[in-house]
């Protein structure tokens, strides 16, 4: 008689990374969704000034990529903001050209970038701040771990995809 012990780490490692990819992604997709409802309500508490639905449109999250010790997701908005000239007279001549044109100077990453760091709003003339991305994070964790879990344990255990 005998008796063979085979090692099938390899095909285990192989479905552990499969099914971490496919969790992480879950978890990001979710967190991805409470963003854009949050959005959803408005920048401003009074509702004077809702120019949400362009960002919603940008918010997105790009897929998975393993990073060495881990798959991570980005989720957020791809624009970002653009380089100011560093010389004074390059300065003024940036703003003269920026005046003078017929199209709004701000990509809609900059926009929400402003928002979530605070800026100086024209129209109130104070200091306006809303973080969005932050505090929808930290609600979002618990339920984010849930899911990537859940996913994890499905793909695991069935050996394919979770539909």
């Amino acid at each position: 008689m005998t008796v063979v012990v085979k090692d099938l780490s390899p095909q285990f490692l192989k479905a552990y990374r499969d099914a971490s990819r496919l969790a992480t992604d879950a978890a990001a997709a979710l967190y991805e969704g409470n963003v854009k409802r949050r959005f959803m309500q408005g920048y401003y508490k009074f509702g004077r000034f809702r120019s949400t639905a362009q960002v919603v449109q940008h918010v997105m999250r790009e897929e998975p990529q393993f990073l060495g010790n881990g798959w991570a997701s980005k989720v957020g908005i791809p624009e970002g903001i653009l380089a100011k000239p560093k010389a004074k007279a390059a300065q003024k001549k940036f703003f003269r050209k920026l005046a003078r044109s017929n199209t709004v100077p701000y990509t809609v990453g900059q926009i929400a970038l402003a928002w979530e760091l605070g800026h100086r709003n024209i129209f109130t003339r104070k200091h306006e701040r809303v973080e969005i991305f932050k505090p929808v994070a930290l609600d979002s964790v618990a339920k984010m771990v849930e899911t990537y879990n859940r996913v994890l344990n499905r793909y695991l255990e069935r050996g394919r995809p979770v539909k």
